[in-house]
């Protein structure tokens, strides 16, 4: 047969707020000396902090590629449902972010300003690692901090240091070598190429100003300037001189044989037929003045057309270099990124942390809550030691 129940028994299974409020005023004393205690310690701790304080310096990113538009206008389109890609390894964004958080910049923040002592107070008991790894370390995770806002694409520089002036020379000082860094990196495979074709183009630029000097020259020396009018002026004045000396010659004969040799029109007919051919005769060695002469003109000539068409060659080849060297200038230009300063750190007037009072505040509720604790284990002990029946429950319990 089932035992009846007892209400009792089950009325005395069941907390009471009455009787957890009997147990601590029973044992107040310990919960105000532990509370008090914790407070105590709280209080000095928070003393004995030394006050930080943040410097930080706002930037923003400027690029004409596509890349910072598109997750410049992601948010927006997002509120219209569309799903635009996410930032990638060419977002201006990601590449400035992963420098700053980069060990290299690290150290060269940490080497400019010197701020080994300053991070590692006792560097003589370092054994595994070196001073500046291990300043570089305290670096990255207490003093330097970089955040991002999506939404504005503004890059936040910040440094925490127990100095003012230092957190913010750190600040700026990260901003400068971003800047250097930013400046002297090849961003674009254009940008590798620069260098080579901005050599290739002044190569090429001297070899035209020889051909053009040697062009020069070579005119000066052959007194050709218009190669194809001059032969032509050339010819038409020779072949006048030998139409006046055929009819000079002609005339002389008919006088000849109708005058005596000392009559004067016979003399002077003689006479032009003589300048006449002085005429031809230098025409044929010297040119004539508008050019080589007639046995060295068609080797002149030939010389000319290969140094011009050397010469044309020469510029529609630098033509060429100088218009894929501005190309490749304006697209690496386009896919250059630049940071423009918003905001330099200047050294803050507040501390930024500690916070003491929340130390103190924390600290006093951390100890009363463990004071409670213990007063109900303490409680809950004693129970066990005076309650025949729970002891021989556990006592069951265990030979189970």
């Amino acid at each position: 047969m089932a035992e009846p129940t007892d209400g009792k028994h089950e009325d005395s299974d069941e907390i009471s707020l009455v009787d957890l409020a009997a147990t601590i005023w029973r044992q107040k004393w310990l919960v105000v000396i532990i509370t008090v205690l914790a407070a105590a310690c709280s209080v000095v701790y928070a003393l004995m902090q030394p006050n930080k304080y943040t410097a930080t310096s706002t930037v923003l990113p400027i690029s004409g590629s596509s890349s910072s538009l598109l997750s410049q206008y992601a948010g927006l389109a997002s509120l219209a449902g569309v799903n635009l890609p996410s930032a990638s390894a060419s977002d201006p964004l990601v590449k400035i972010q992963a420098i700053l958080g980069s060990r290299e910049l690290a150290v060269k923040v940490v080497e400019e300003l010197d701020l080994i002592p300053q991070l590692i107070k006792k560097p003589e008991k370092l054994k595994e690692v070196s001073p500046l790894s291990a300043a570089v370390e305290i670096f990255q995770k207490s003093v330097f901090s970089v955040s991002v806002d999506t939404k504005t694409s503004l890059i936040k520089v910040s440094a925490k240091t127990e100095r003012p002036e230092l957190s913010a020379k750190i600040a700026n000082t990260a901003i400068d070598l971003l800047q250097k860094d930013l400046a002297n990196r090849v961003l674009s495979a254009s940008g590798k190429s620069i260098v080579v074709l901005e050599q290739q183009v002044a190569d090429q630029e001297k070899k035209v100003r020889e051909l053009q000097a040697k062009m020069e020259d070579y005119q000066k020396k052959h007194r050709l300037v218009a190669p194809a009018t001059q032969s032509q002026q050339g010819l038409d004045l020779y072949r006048s001189l030998i139409q006046q000396r055929i009819t000079l010659e002609i005339q002389i004969s008919s006088l000849q044989n109708a005058l005596s040799a000392d009559n004067p029109k016979l003399t002077q007919a003689q006479a032009q037929l003589a300048a006449v051919q002085k005429q031809i005769d230098d025409f044929e060695r010297t040119g004539g003045g508008v050019g080589p002469s007639m046995s060295e003109t068609p080797k002149a000539l030939m010389e000319y057309a290969n140094l011009q068409a050397e010469l044309e060659l020469a510029t529609k080849i630098y033509g060429g270099l100088l218009t894929s060297l501005e190309n490749l200038r304006l697209q690496n230009a386009t896919d250059q990124v630049f940071v423009e300063v918003i905001d330099t750190a200047v050294p803050p007037e507040k501390k930024s942390e500690p916070s003491r009072s929340m130390i103190c505040v924390v600290g006093t509720l951390a100890g009363g809550f463990l004071s409670l604790l213990l007063v109900f284990v303490r409680e809950a002990l004693q129970k066990l030691r005076a309650d025949p029946e729970v002891r021989a429950k556990f006592a069951k319990r265990r030979e189970v």
